[in-house]
């Protein structure tokens, strides 16, 4: 079997291109580095580090349902950060531009969730240090 060399990208829909727009871009700091227009999608593609993309689609024939992590499909985007500072680092950057978050320490790392305009939820994670 061929190997996975790890993710090229993720994709989520949302409901209001231009509120996700303004949410990812303040939460990430920097506008998209690309676009995807199809008949009946538009995807904007952010950059997330290491040749990585997020993308932000709308559909012209989208259904308007709010995001519930408990239905089967996507649960949220972990991106994975240095340490625990990084991630308080995000926490403060999130605060900054208006964004609310919520930061936990469990046994395993430090996590911190912030919800887009449609619920979808992102994470900043850190694994416990090993020893």
């Amino acid at each position: 079997m061929p190997e996975i060399q790890g993710y090229a990208h993720v994709a989520i829909t949302v409901s209001d291109l231009d509120a996700s727009l303004a949410f990812y871009e303040s939460l990430l700091g920097a506008p998209p580095v690309g676009q995807i227009v199809l008949d009946g999608l538009d995807r904007r593609l952010f950059s997330v580090g290491n040749g990585q993309i997020l993308g932000v689609t709308a559909y012209t024939d989208g259904k308007a349902v709010p995001f519930d992590p408990t239905v089967p499909g996507l649960d949220h985007i972990g991106f994975a950060v240095a340490d625990r500072d990084a991630v308080v680092a995000w926490q403060e950057h999130a605060a900054s531009v208006g964004i609310e978050s919520d930061l936990e320490d469990p046994d395993f790392g430090t996590t911190l969730m912030v919800k887009d305009p449609d619920g979808n939820q992102i994470e900043f994670f850190a694994a416990a240090p090993q020893g």
